[in-house]
């Protein structure tokens, strides 16, 4: 079975399982009659995620973006997301995510992007079809990375967008380069959202989720006049009708969202994983801890 990962599908599209799960599980049915000699992977688990939403006083639609992201608490198997989506087309997102062993990077992906510049771009196919560009990073809890996405030059065959990473006192680091349509040259400001996810391999109760914290300070649009616009009214999101309530059931994962300032504006805290209890108490410590942060940051480009 092909393992779904976070490069392989949409943050923001409700995820169910895939026609390579469903194939995966009957792959392990026929192997338990002993038709199969090799056995299946595990599935992943399914709707461990969060949102956090925001919105923009102008409707304008932008050429980049940029993002404030604070990791205090990483965690296996588990992906930080920028999203959004294009005034014509789908859009993509760019984030700190780690891998099954807790080695962190930071990605860019592009849906239905055909075109790539950069040393560790890829295609990915599965749920949608785009372009992945990733370079290694280490998630250190007491940095604040800043994200961001500019609009690049458009040739005869599309349009290229640009994804880079930045922590305080370090040069900013491009991810890598994708082309998508000549029509998607904007990005549309009410689609604009974070995204936390865990996603590893299902486990028998959403309680055993490992615990996992990001921050996010508010998105800053910028315009092709070069005005620029902070997103405001942080609202957290659960994916709907698949919470993980009592911490018995088999998908989803506990979520909480706490408000708190990340860089020098109001932003918002997801964290995942764990029982009520334990997710509780980590979003409480780590509020207390975020007063001691440092404020400012460069300045956006």
């Amino acid at each position: 079975m092909r393992k779904m990962t976070s490069a392989a599908y949409s943050p923001k599209r409700p995820r169910s399982p895939s026609p390579a799960c469903m194939f995966g599980a009957a792959l392990v049915f026929f192997a338990s009659l002993g038709v199969l000699a090799a056995p299946a992977r595990a599935a992943q688990q399914l709707w461990a995620a969060a949102y956090v939403d925001w919105t923009f006083a102008s409707e304008a639609p932008g050429i980049a973006i940029a993002q404030d992201m604070w990791v205090p608490q990483p965690a296996t198997a588990s992906f930080f997301t920028l999203n959004w989506d294009f005034v014509a087309g789908d859009g993509g997102y760019i984030g700190l995510q780690s891998d099954e062993a807790g080695v962190g990077n930071a990605r860019f992906s592009l849906w239905n992007a055909d075109a790539s510049q950069g040393a560790a771009c890829r295609r990915f196919d599965g749920e949608g079809e785009g372009m992945t560009c990733v370079t290694p990073l280490p998630i250190a809890p007491d940095k604040i990375y800043r994200v961001h996405v500019t609009r690049g030059e458009a040739d005869a065959r599309g349009q290229w967008w640009i994804g880079w990473i930045e922590t305080r006192g370090e040069p900013r680091r491009q991810i890598g380069a994708l082309r998508v349509a000549r029509t998607s040259t904007a990005i549309a400001p009410a689609s604009v959202h974070d995204f936390s996810e865990f996603w590893g391999d299902a486990v028998a109760a959403c309680r055993a989720v490992p615990l996992s914290a990001a921050a996010f300070g508010p998105p800053t649009l910028s315009y092709a006049n070069g005005a620029k616009a902070l997103g405001s009214g942080a609202t957290g999101r659960r994916p709907d009708g698949h919470r993980c309530r009592s911490g018995r059931e088999r998908s989803g994962a506990t979520a909480g969202h706490t408000p708190l300032t990340v860089g020098d504006h109001p932003g918002m805290m997801i964290t995942l994983g764990g029982d009520a209890e334990s997710n509780r108490t980590l979003a409480q410590s780590l509020a207390v801890q975020s007063r001691a942060m440092p404020r400012a940051h460069a300045p956006q480009r």
